[in-house]
This record gives C-alpha cells, sequence and structure tokens, in this order.
C-alpha cells in the first residue's frame, strides 16, 4: 500500500494533510509539511489531483484558497518583514490596497529572487539597529503568519517616506488619522521611533496637529 494511503487515527495521510493546510489558513512550506510529518511527495500528489496548486518553490495552497502574495512572500523568504504601507495596509489603518510590496531585509540578504519572482517588491535593506526594530506578528489577507512592523515603526517609515516626497497623500492622511485616533497608540514609542530613525521633528509636529 502506498504510503499516501496509510491511516492515522481512523484518517488517510492525504486526509490529514489536507487538514493540516486548512488549519493553517490552506497554504504551507514543503518545510512545514514536513516538520509535520507529512513527505513532499504527499504534497506532489494533491497538486495531481487538483487539489492543491504550488504557488512557489516550497509553497503550496489549497485550489481554493485565495491568491495571497503576502502569504507567499512570506512563507517562501522568512526574513521578510513588511513595513510602511505595506503594513499600514495589513494593519487595518488605510484601505489602499499597495501598488507595491514595501518589504524590510537585513543588510548584505540577496534580494534577486524575490523581486526575480515579485517584481512589485520594494527592498528596504537595514542594518544590523534597524533591522527588526518594531516588529511584530501579524496575519496576511488570507490568514497566513507573518512579520510586519507595529503602527508606531509604520508611521515613522511612512512621514520619512512624505520627507522624500514618496508618500502618497491619500495614504498619509488615512494613516495619521487612524493611528491618533486610535486607542491603541503608544505615543512614547512612537517618540522612541522617531528618535532612531531621525523623524522626531515631523512626528512632534504630527502630535501638535493631530493629538
Amino acid at each position: 500500500m502506498s504510503a499516501v494511503c496509510l491511516t492515522t487515527g481512523g484518517k488517510t495521510k492525504k486526509d490529514a494533510l489536507i487538514e493540516f493546510m486548512h488549519e493553517s489558513a490552506g497554504r504551507i512550506t514543503t518545510k512545514q509539511a514536513r516538520e509535520a510529518g507529512f513527505s513532499s511527495s504527499m504534497l506532489q500528489l494533491l497538486v495531481s489531483q487538483g487539489v492543491a496548486v504550488k504557488e512557489s518553490r516550497g509553497v503550496f495552497a489549497l485550489a481554493d484558497t485565495p491568491l495571497d502574495d503576502f502569504a507567499v512572500i512570506s512563507l517562501r523568504w522568512p526574513k521578510v518583514i513588511f513595513r510602511c504601507s505595506s503594513s499600514l495596509y495589513l494593519h487595518g489603518m488605510t484601505d489602499i490596497v499597495p501598488g507595491v510590496y514595501e518589504i524590510s531585509l537585513p543588510r548584505g540578504y540577496k534580494e534577486d529572487g524575490i523581486v526575480g519572482e515579485f517584481p512589485n517588491c520594494l527592498v528596504s535593506h537595514e542594518d544590523k539597529g534597524l533591522y527588526g526594530l518594531g516588529v511584530v506578528q501579524g496575519e496576511s489577507p488570507a490568514g497566513t503568519l507573518l512579520l510586519l512592523h507595529d503602527r508606531e515603526r509604520s508611521i515613522c517609515d511612512l512621514v520619512m517616506a512624505r520627507r522624500r516626497g514618496e508618500a502618497d497623500t491619500q495614504l498619509l492622511g488615512q494613516a495619521m488619522n487612524a493611528y491618533f485616533d486610535s486607542p491603541e497608540k503608544d505615543l512614547p514609542q512612537l517618540m522612541r521611533y522617531a528618535k532612531v530613525i531621525n523623524a522626531t521633528a515631523e512626528i512632534q509636529m504630527y502630535l501638535e496637529v493631530l493629538s
């Protein structure tokens, strides 16, 4: 009998894998499958039967799972941290769907594979002291866990983008109003980040106007 037909707790291995994928928001990596006791050949079986699709190298999704590039990028490249407009969107602080995926990577990390597959990724390479600052765990639109900057870091980066003339005016207005109206805002944390990334003057101005 093929390994894919063996039963575990009354379920076939195939059914168990499908259930595992459902529990993971419909999308997993080959590594996650192996760590859960499923072989890569079982994933290929699901693909051959039309139950799953291969979305990227080592990333598989159930066929009825909504498309979600945020999820695919984060699963394929675990060091990716979504930032600025992308993290603001994921936090629900704007309804403007990002035209590019803004991501943070540690300095020296080769981005060729990412931008080769997702040319609409805008990469920011950060030094050790800045990469990881303000990182939290969140969810992609389809529910996959990923890393992103918290609200405070995202606001600071948006302000810096405005200084460079790169921030969308509508996005800036939505994000600022959403942040300063939120009971979850952490103004001391905001000022700490502002000091680190040299945005104190701009953040102080918004504090005076919107607080």
